[in-house]
């Protein structure tokens, strides 16, 4: 599964540092290659009043709106500002305010930072360590550190914002072709520079040949992102009625491209495992993604190596009684990679997993498509014969087959908990229950004492046709967390936390989740109030837990 996130973000944030300190104007045909957008004032005030309201700091807001009231006198607070940075014709950098009076805004700059200069068209000019230019134009102040950047500056800035003000607190945007050929070859000279260096230090032959393996893979990545890609954005924003902050990162491909085509892709790709999105579990985990040949050629050659040195670790295995035990242990070994081969070449990976938590009860499932779920089912088998060879296991019982359940068999493994481990027997009980489910083109591993409930919802949901064609969704809920915590955990703060998350009226997510845009990808974390909430009392409690600490 491509980690587009984390490949597309290291990118850019490493294309801004690239291009931020080489610029100093732009046609207004032109694209700039980084666009910087900030809502109106009006709505980022009222913003970080919702949420230092929330958070329980109110008086951190009207702190924030009392000092900021001196710095926008003058400007239109109804309207956004923003950056521009641009190549074409020449170097550019240009930031851009929303004036009403601008003479109010040039008094106050001189009352607070010094005398400005009048330079002529309009212009003035302020001498600190570096000069810094202004202009009034149709209604905005606009500043550079480059006179000649202000000749020919849009009428209208906003139309370079592309409306992220209107969705968005702050948000930034690279347009990666307008960044030249020669800044973006540099920026991946370093990059390779960097890489080789590390591997070079690495005194470990093993992890020296695997860092090199997956670094170059992620270079290869990053050299494709440069000549492919169209825009990365990166932006926060905040929805009041809804009741949650978010932070957006997306990216799309030029038209025509391979990029293109894998993000195509995997807007086309339907999910069979949408039942792990389990409604009232603590965390939820879904997955759906393409594997393109490139990739399945180069996953391919990681399982070679991996079957080979699980096979040299079974030679060196001495809890296996016999070379009849470790040639036994081989072929189930090879069995289970065979598989995972087959699934790969399939082209599709797709599971999830789920985490139900209740005080001082816990249960767990995770699976997903393989291509032979029959075969992982005869390895199984023939592991616990391998496993009833050893006399370290006393007291575990095994049932194959013990229920079939829409067409997926449950075996069902139970071992003993140690009376040593009183905290695990406290929440799992004496005996803990394993469940292992296989289905013709599907794998199952469940824990908990009510395991198999957990894992037959799972089925019947993934079964029921709802299709989720998210290519990834992460859950998590805090209160179910909290209570289970406060459970096993004496400690009154966790207690405290706990029983607020009771009235939270359900708004304790923090959630990643994907969707497609047309040739991209978007990504988005949010996080609800009352996580907020949560974060602003734990800070207080333990504050006055610190101020008394008996």
């Amino acid at each position: 599964m491509k980690n587009y996130v984390s490949h597309l973000t290291n990118c850019g944030l490493a294309l801004l540092i690239t291009v931020l300190p080489s610029v100093a104007t732009s046609q207004e045909s032109q694209k700039p290659a980084v666009v910087v957008s900030i809502a109106s004032v009006d709505n980022l005030m009222g913003n970080v009043g919702y949420l230092t309201r929330v958070a329980g700091s109110p008086e951190v807001g009207a702190i924030i709106t009392i000092m900021s009231g001196q710095y926008i006198e003058g400007l239109d607070t109804t309207r956004p500002a923003g950056a521009y940075i641009a190549f074409a014709p020449q170097p550019t950098a240009v930031v851009f305010l929303p004036v009403d009076d601008f003479n109010t805004v040039t008094t106050k700059i001189e009352e607070m930072v010094g005398e400005l200069q009048d330079v002529g068209d309009g212009v003035k000019k302020l001498a600190l360590q570096r000069e810094i230019f202004l202009k009034e134009q149709e209604g905005w102040i606009f500043a550079s550190d480059q006179l000649a950047n202000l000749g020919n500056v849009p009428d209208d800035p906003t139309r370079l914002l592309e409306g992220m003000y209107e969705t968005y607190d702050i948000g930034i945007r690279a347009n990666v072709q307008s960044v030249p050929q020669e800044l973006r070859q540099m920026f991946l000279s370093e990059i390779k520079e960097g890489f080789e260096r590390t591997v070079a230090n690495e005194d470990d032959e093993d992890k020296r040949v695997a860092q090199k393996e997956f670094g170059g893979r992620v270079i290869e990545e990053i050299v494709r992102f440069a000549d492919e890609a169209d825009q990365l954005t990166l932006a926060w924003g905040t929805d009041k009625r809804a009741g949650k902050t978010y932070l957006d990162v997306s990216t799309t491909a030029l038209a025509g491209t391979t990029l293109a085509e894998e993000f195509k892709y995997a807007v086309e790709l339907k999910s069979d495992f949408a039942g792990f999105l389990v409604p009232d579990a603590a965390a939820t985990f879904h997955f759906t993604a393409p594997v393109l040949q490139e990739d399945i050629e180069k996953t391919i050659l990681m399982l070679k190596k991996a079957r080979e040195k699980a096979l040299q670790e079974i030679d060196k295995d001495d809890d296996l009684p016999s070379d009849e035990a470790r040639a036994t242990a081989k072929e189930i070994v090879g069995s289970l990679m065979d598989v995972l081969q087959k699934t790969v070449q399939n082209g599709k990976l797709n599971g999830g997993a789920a985490l139900r938590l209740a005080p001082k009860d816990i249960n767990f499932v995770a699976g997903g498509l393989v291509a032979d779920g029959k075969s992982v089912e005869t390895d199984l088998k023939r592991m616990v014969e391998l496993a009833r060879q050893s006399k370290d296991n006393p007291g575990v019982e095994v049932k194959f087959d013990a229920e079939i359940h829409a067409g997926v068999s449950l075996h069902t493994i139970t071992v003993p908990v140690p009376a040593r481990e009183e905290e695990a027997r406290n929440i799992l009980g004496e005996k803990m229950l394993t469940v292992v489910g296989t289905g013709a083109t599907s794998v199952y591993v469940a824990f908990g004492n009510d395991s198999i409930a957990l894992l037959k919802q799972v089925i019947d949901g993934s079964s029921a046709g709802t299709n989720e064609s998210s290519p990834m969704t992460l859950n998590v809920s805090l209160a179910p967390i909290m209570a289970f915590a406060a459970s096993v955990d004496d400690d009154p703060i966790v207690a405290g936390l706990a029983e607020a998350l009771k009235n939270g009226q359900g708004k304790d997510h923090i959630a990643i989740s994907s969707k497609a845009i047309e040739r991209g990808v978007a990504y988005r974390l949010e996080v609800e109030e009352g996580v907020l909430q949560l974060i602003g009392q734990a800070a207080k409690m333990k504050n006055a837990q610190e101020r008394d600490p008996f």
